[in-house]
């Protein structure tokens, strides 16, 4: 009910203006933000438009964005944080979008709870912050441990079988674990490299996966006692590069799969990294950067990739990719699709410097 309230309070404006886009030229430096395609990414439209009740107030189509999520119990909710405007959130798709956490810093990671909608955290510099009230209100929660500044907390996640545990990765290698929704902490483990992703599969509890800036993926079965690299030494070799992270994603077509960008390129793993499966992409092995991933839930084969200026789309599995040109001159940083209206997309820019 406190998300419903809130959505009835937001946007009265928008839900009348033509259709469900506005649809805004975009030249200079206003080609930033989100951009939405309801058509597989065959065309894409940006919606920036931030409402208070029924004025227009801002508009943040010069906004690049450093992390942008989607609620996993709510297709129409998505929050975009960006480096020094705080958090966009909409509950309607993108129709119209609202502001949080403005002044407060860089947002590192934003992670929602996927037993409760209302329930966010987000990551700022080394500092935790948490809502119960679906961003109406925020609380301080946690000064990591660490007094080193540039120690920053780079990824959280929630966990989905029991909301009150949280687990934060740090730039300083470390993991930790809180049990009590944010209010005290305690390491489990430390890395030999920047954790800069932190992923709980929701199919199996206690599964625990955690990325590292160069040195492969970690994966724990046990809620975190005992930790394996899931990419051997012989894929290391034949694959150049690949320990050298992009971007990750659970598969969801499968009980414990992953959509894997790295320096080398596309890999796909349907057993939990015991095996991987590189694809066949239409630029050479290690030669660009592949920003936002996505695999449609419903289909194994659609699968999709984007490179600074490019948008690739495969309906076979990889085995054939279908490009399109971006309307915008950043990149597409991350790719978000719609679990259930998988024709329906989004991508958060990113400037290329």
């Amino acid at each position: 009910m406190k998300k419903l309230s809130l959505i009835l309070l937001i946007l009265i404006v928008p839900l009348i203006l033509s259709g469900c886009f506005i649809n805004i030229k975009t030249a200079g430096n206003a080609d930033a933000g989100v951009f939405k395609s309801t058509n597989r990414g065959e065309d894409w439209k940006q919606t920036t438009l931030v409402y208070r009740v029924d004025q227009l107030i801002e508009n943040f189509n010069t906004v690049d964005t450093t992390v942008m999520v989607m609620d996993p119990l709510d297709n129409k909710a998505i929050y975009y944080g960006t480096t020094d405007k705080g958090i966009y959130f909409t509950y309607n798709g993108g129709v119209g979008w609202q502001k949080t956490l403005t002044g407060l810093g860089k947002i590192n990671d934003i992670a929602i709870s996927p037993k409760e909608s209302c329930i966010i955290y987000t990551a700022i510099g080394n500092r935790v912050y948490k809502t119960s009230d679906c961003s109406r209100h925020w609380e301080y929660k946690l000064i990591e441990s660490n007094p080193i500044a540039s120690n920053i907390i780079n990824t959280l996640a929630v966990d989905p079988y029991e909301k009150n545990i949280i687990y934060a990765g740090t730039s300083g290698k470390g993991l930790f674990i809180s049990e009590d929704s944010g209010y005290s902490w305690r390491a489990i483990e430390h890395f030999n490299d920047t954790v800069v992703k932190v992923m709980l599969n929701p199919n199996f509890d206690g599964m625990i996966y955690v990325v590292t800036a160069s040195k492969g993926i970690y994966k724990s079965i046990d809620g975190g006692q005992t930790w394996k690299m899931i990419i051997d030494d012989e894929t290391i070799k034949k694959y150049s590069g690949m320990l050298e992270y992009h971007n990750i994603i659970f598969d969801k077509n499968y009980e414990d799969g992953l959509l894997y960008a790295n320096k080398y390129g596309l890999f796909r793993s349907i057993d939990g990294g015991q095996t991987w499966t590189s694809f066949e992409l239409l630029t050479k092995p290690g030669s660009r950067y592949i920003y936002g991933i996505a695999v449609n839930p419903l289909n194994e084969n659609e699968i999709y990739y984007t490179l600074s200026d490019t948008f690739y789309r495969s309906e076979d599995g990889g085995a054939n990719w279908i490009t399109r040109k971006l309307p915008t001159t950043r990149a597409p940083r991350f790719l978000l699709i719609d679990p259930l209206i998988p024709e329906t997309l989004y991508f958060g820019t990113k400037r290329v410097e």
